[in-house]
């Protein structure tokens, strides 16, 4: 079953290589170290991103990995995408969308409830816009480009293990690595004149650690958190600029500069999960990270601010009715979330979030897999009337495989 979910993991990624045009994401992507990415799989969105204490037989939590333990199956976990902008501010008015592979993971329980190992690549942070204005001088006509792409990614290895009957614990170790560029340009129409192009391309690497609890002090409640202290990362800038006309290009300067160090802030969450008559699911979570303790040599702060999270959440689990009708054995959710973004508008505003979400679960192999479908619409901006303002509509798709590994098969023998 793993192996056709990896098949189907690789049609999905060129599927999404072949549409997805080379358009921008959110105009607020350009701030800071672009928008931070901390939940990837559909389940955890449809529940408003509270998920960090769900105790969940098919989630790869990569937030808190004490959940892991709940995991009953070797798990291979994709997820997919799409993301629509609508942008406002005073001077109008534009629409962007983005799809693309959201992450992928990895987990295997050692010893069913007791030890999970798991692996993934997810997002960290994503870097992508793209702003032109026209203008004339002395009848020359020209337009100026400015554009950014890339942002960083995270793999993390780690467990999750139960050290007493209730309580369970984890770790991560999370790698980061990935690259940020700046691209400036002025095109002229007139061949009479050169056009400019300037580039800064800065290359981050670094590592932290996550840890985690769950703690089950009654049988339908749940209580977590995770914690990721400060940690250091480090980048190199490399600097070109240079002009052109036609397919000529002079390069002007081309240098890297020396490795520098920034310390990233601490990040930490906690969650509670209730369940009421073995159907009914309620979560919360709130999740803060304080970017104003910030310290990068030469990088500039001012666009950030400490960012927070709060969800909340709900799912309608299946019934465990052998005879039930598929729609019986389907999940359904529902959630809502305010958040802060780590980063402020060009007025120096903070930028608030909220929204709501909608989820599905589509069980499939026996109910050893599922596909999990999240819709997800909010609304984004500064306070004051004259700031950006963005409505963001997303959709979620997490492919889940799962079978048992390293499981000694009998062999009858005559």
């Amino acid at each position: 079953m793993i192996r056709n979910t990896i098949f189907f993991l690789l049609i999905g990624i060129i599927f999404i290589g072949m549409i997805s045009p080379a358009t921008a994401q959110s105009f607020f992507s350009s701030r800071g170290f672009g928008e931070r990415t901390d939940y990837t799989s559909a389940q955890a969105i449809g529940i408003g991103g509270a998920n960090i204490a769900l105790p969940d037989q098919f989630q790869i939590n990569t937030l808190n990995p004490a959940t892991l333990v709940n995991i009953n199956l070797s798990r291979l976990s994709g997820d997919f995408i799409h993301q629509s902008f609508w942008t406002t501010s005073p001077e109008g008015s534009g629409f962007s969308k983005y799809n693309n592979l959201n992450g992928i993971s990895l987990a295997i329980p050692l010893k069913v409830n007791r030890l999970v190992v798991a692996a993934g690549l997810t997002p960290f942070s994503q870097f992508d816009y793209s702003f032109d204005e026209s203008g004339v001088i002395d009848d020359y006509h020209y337009q100026k480009i400015v554009e950014g792409e890339g942002g960083l990614n995270k793999i993390h290895v780690g467990f999750g293990s139960t050290i007493f009957k209730r309580i369970s614990l984890g770790a991560y170790f999370n790698y980061y690595f990935g690259k940020m560029t700046k691209k400036w340009r002025v095109d002229y129409v007139s061949d009479l004149f050169w056009d400019t192009s300037d580039d800064i391309v800065r290359k981050v690497w670094g590592s932290s650690f996550t840890f985690g609890v769950n703690i089950n002090p009654i049988s339908s409640l749940y209580l977590g958190g995770f914690f990721t202290p400060q940690h250091e990362l480090t980048y190199r800038d490399a600097v070109q600029f240079g002009t052109q006309k036609g397919s000529y290009f002079n390069k002007l300067m081309d240098y890297e500069l020396e490795e520098q160090k920034m310390t990233m802030p601490e990040m930490w969450g906690t969650g509670a999960v209730f369940t009421a008559k073995n159907r009914y699911r309620f979560a919360a979570s709130y999740l803060l990270e304080p970017w104003s303790k910030f310290d990068g040599s030469g990088i500039i702060a001012n666009e950030l601010q400490d960012r927070y999270r709060f969800s909340v959440g709900m799912e309608l689990l299946p019934s465990n009715n052998l005879v039930a009708k598929y729609h019986e054995k389907m999940t359904y959710r529902a959630g809502y979330f305010y958040q802060q973004l780590n980063f402020t508008d060009e007025d120096g505003q903070a930028i608030k979030e909220y929204g709501f979400s909608l989820g599905f679960g589509f069980p499939y192999y026996s109910g050893k897999g599922r596909v999990d479908l999240a819709l997800q619409y909010g609304k984004r901006g500064g306070l004051s009337s004259d700031s950006v303002k963005e409505n963001v509509f997303q959709v979620y798709i997490s492919v889940i495989a799962g079978e048992k590994w390293f499981v000694r098969r009998n062999r009858n023998t005559e």
